[in-house]
């Protein structure tokens, strides 16, 4: 198998038709700390199959309005070969690529730490959002373990809206004993767009906290996840949304 890298050509695809098969959206996160470490999402793309698959891809900045984004551009990748992608979003910037393409098709994001000097410090595996994954409309998600402590971690909320359609959003947050922590936070998500909250846990009014978790409600199908980090530092963690209990694990 060959292995290439492959640079991006335009970042935007004219968005035409719901979240549906051969759809996915990828969360970038990206950023820099104030000593020179770096944060980037680096994306590997497989085609296992016996003949050439087209993927096409857009990025689509926070707050923006996803479907009035104009058309982009697409990668070939030749029969068994592994693609990484390079420069899908500007250098420094949070985001999300809608990607379209053969079902064949095998995506994998990781999230990078890397020092001023650009060695790696730290790694973790990005999540993938297809309609497996999204919360329906008024659906919950809950994102469990988050911390906020000056001069160690930091959790960064992410929430998508998956839908062709604006949504009302709200997040509110809990100690691990179950009670509120500050107000409810309310907010609009423009179609098929993503929202980023830094330093999220201290928009509820507390500045040094472990396990807290968040409650994640959006009006159109949507999808959340934190990052925990420490700026500068070498840790490095994603947070998705917690399973319920409920389905047997073989039927």
């Amino acid at each position: 198998m060959s292995h290439r890298v492959v640079s991006a050509l335009a970042l935007a695809i004219l968005l035409a038709t719901p979240l549906a098969a051969g759809e996915l959206i990828l969360p970038l996160a990206a950023g820099a700390a104030t000593d020179g470490t770096a944060y980037a999402t680096r994306v590997w793309v497989s085609n296992p199959g016996a003949v050439t698959r087209r993927l096409t891809y857009t990025f689509i900045a926070p707050g923006v309005d996803g479907t009035k984004v104009k058309s982009g551009g697409a990668l070939e990748i030749p029969a068994g070969d592994t693609v990484l992608a390079t420069n899908l979003a500007p250098d420094g910037k949070n985001g999300m690529l809608l990607l379209n393409g053969a079902p064949q098709l095998l995506i994998t994001p990781r999230l990078e730490t890397s020092g001023p000097n650009g060695a790696l410090r730290a790694a973790s595996a990005g999540p993938i959002v297809s309609g497996l994954e999204l919360a329906p409309g008024n659906g919950r998600l809950h994102l469990h373990g988050l911390t906020h402590r000056q001069g160690g971690l930091i959790t960064d909320l992410y929430v998508i809206n998956a839908s062709r359609q604006s949504a009302q959003c709200t997040v509110e947050a809990f100690r691990d004993n179950g009670s509120p922590i500050g107000n409810t936070l309310r907010f609009t998500l423009p179609p098929l767009s993503m929202r980023v909250t830094e330093k999220a846990i201290a928009t509820f009014g507390t500045s040094a906290i472990d396990d807290a978790r968040f409650a994640v409600s959006c009006g159109q199908a949507f999808y959340a996840w934190a990052r925990v980090a420490k700026p500068g530092g070498a840790e490095l963690n994603v947070v998705t949304p917690a399973p319920a209990l409920g389905r047997d694990v073989a039927q």
